[in-house]
């Protein structure tokens, strides 16, 4: 089995995201394989998604995009703050015969893995202060899939608290001056998201 590679967390911020990290290692402990299939939503876009290059999951989790990318056949790197989830997905890539280099780092005192990616997906993780490193990590032509919740979600629930949720038309300003292929914002079913393709020109 392939070993995370993990990042040492400095001392700012430290406590915040220690609790982080417990709760997301607890709640990746209960699962035994994660999914593979991307959002539906972005199946519409599969003629534009690369399939060869290098690919950086943002917040990757157990896994979900990282194997769907891979499976593409593009050279994955997965970063997430969860040692536990990314181990999900390391079995989860071996059981399907793929290949992913998983980075257990905390975002809010690590920087984003080193490369230039012809594809950076980040999914339901909203910290803005890395796009400036996104968009810089991006290959000429490459694309950005992004989708975070929105602040409108505290109208029907109490969490996540709005520390995770960005504010109106936040994710489509925040990712000039990418060209922006789509975006959307709004309600679908019970939750409020903000969905971008945006591509590096």
């Amino acid at each position: 089995m392939v070993p995370v590679r993990l990042v040492n967390p400095n001392r700012r911020g430290w406590i915040m995201s220690e609790s982080d990290r417990i709760r997301w290692d607890q709640r990746y402990s209960g699962e035994e394989e994660a999914l593979s299939t991307p959002p539906p939503w972005i199946e519409e876009f599969d003629g534009q998604i690369p399939r060869h290059g290098a690919a950086l999951d943002i917040a990757a989790g157990s896994g979900r995009l990282s194997l769907w990318l891979a499976s593409r056949g593009l050279r994955v790197t997965a970063v997430d703050i969860s040692a536990v989830g990314l181990q999900l997905a390391q079995c989860s890539a071996e059981l399907q015969g793929l290949t992913i280099e998983t980075v257990v780092a905390d975002l809010e005192t690590e920087p984003l893995p080193q490369g230039v990616f012809e594809i950076i997906t980040c999914f339901r993780y909203w910290q803005p202060e890395l796009f400036p490193a996104i968009k810089a990590r991006l290959n000429d032509g490459g694309l950005l899939l992004a989708e975070v919740m929105t602040k409108q979600n505290l109208e029907m629930h109490d969490h996540p608290s709005s520390r995770y949720l960005a504010e109106p038309e936040a994710l489509r300003n925040i990712c000039r001056p990418l060209e922006i292929v789509y975006y959307q914002e709004g309600w679908v079913g019970d939750w409020a998201s903000a969905r971008i393709v945006a591509r590096k020109v």
